[in-house]
């Protein structure tokens, strides 16, 4: 039942992006310990995300060295210890997907289907047959490091199994994980949460089961409620056929209110350096200094001409303009109009 990744297609030259719910319970975790997520979030380059928007699109890689930070402090089982009972609902798409059930078969079989307006490289899988429910997670890039690797497959396993635990009734969620080994720790630190339930993967790939009859519980009506209020936006898929531009483009319009974007910030985002990056944008005749004053022109022209325009000042700071004056110059450049015109257009 094992999904081959060697079949995963290539994407050199994408840039992974996440939703930023997937670091929501990392951030409430780092709290409830009394700790300030801060230090954390700076050390992987996410200190710019906002605790309040987890549709938000963030860098894949940086999801994951934030992982791996807090495991090298708290210890490899830190996945586990993060994921508490609250997680279930707090992973955006994913979660409305799945806790909408009415079973947790159906939810989960839900899950395929939603993964791809939530993550660019996650390639998450769920068959069955009569034994259950068998979930497979793959990436469509590599991570570097063994430690990476298990300790994201150990946040999605433990992410998998609150979801599971939400549906109720007694007895282990999780039937059997099949899992990549932490380079040092190798697999006993997860025998205080799976026991003998959890084995060394064939591949890289994560293998979950869930038996027939785990599957068949239904969810609580107060969480089937609960999710069903979150909506059923359709967001745009994050798995087409889009360019290294298209995608940089995408980074930077996140981190524009937060803080200026750099060229060394996006190259290490996704997965090269600061000379490759530039050739690779150069190849689709492209720069990251073009993508920078696209981008602010779209936000700037979309803003200017909303119904309620921020103010000259407040735009330019969130566009990461020195002043006022260079903000208008450069609305001049893109429109031949000043940004007093574009408001007062009807």
């Amino acid at each position: 039942m094992a999904w081959d990744a060697r079949h995963v297609f290539t994407m050199s030259y994408a840039l992974p992006l996440i939703r930023a719910a997937v670091i929501a319970p990392i951030r409430r975790w780092l709290s409830e310990d009394g700790r300030d997520p801060g230090p954390f979030l700076a050390q992987a380059d996410l200190a710019w995300v906002p605790d309040n928007d987890p549709f938000m699109l963030i860098p894949l890689r940086n999801a994951v060295r934030l992982l791996v930070a807090i495991a090298r402090s708290e210890g490899p089982d830190v996945p586990f210890r993060i994921v508490g009972r609250h997680s279930a609902s707090e992973l955006g798409l994913v979660s409305a997907a799945a806790l909408r059930g009415p079973t947790l078969r159906e939810g989960l079989l839900r899950v395929p289907r939603v993964m791809p307006q939530h993550s660019t490289h996650e390639l998450f899988r769920v068959t069955e047959d009569e034994a259950g429910l068998w979930i497979s997670d793959g990436w469509a890039i590599k991570f570097g490091e063994e430690e990476s690797l298990h300790l994201t497959q150990q946040y999605v396993t433990a992410l998998v199994g609150a979801v599971c635990s939400a549906a109720g009734g007694a007895g282990p969620a999780l039937s059997h994980v099949a899992i990549r080994p932490h380079p040092e720790a190798g697999l006993t630190h997860l025998n205080h949460w799976l026991g003998d339930r959890v084995s060394a993967s064939v591949d890289r790939t994560l293998l979950i089961h869930v038996d027939t009859a785990f599957a068949a519980r239904v969810f609580p009506a107060s969480i089937r409620t609960a999710a069903a209020a979150q909506g059923t936006v359709s967001w745009p898929q994050l798995d087409g056929d889009r360019s290294l531009t298209d995608d940089i483009a995408v980074l930077v319009a996140s981190i524009l209110p937060h803080r200026r974007p750099t060229l060394d910030q996006i190259a290490a985002a996704v997965g090269t350096s600061s000379r490759s990056l530039k050739r690779q944008l150069q190849a689709e005749g492209s720069s990251f200094s073009g993508i920078l004053e696209r981008t602010r022109a779209e936000i700037s022209l979309q803003k200017l001409s909303s119904a309620n325009p921020p103010t000259l000042k407040d735009l330019a700071t969130e566009l990461g303009y020195s002043d006022q004056a260079t903000l208008t110059r450069a609305v001049r450049r893109w429109t031949g109009q000043t940004p007093s015109g574009l408001k007062a257009r009807p």
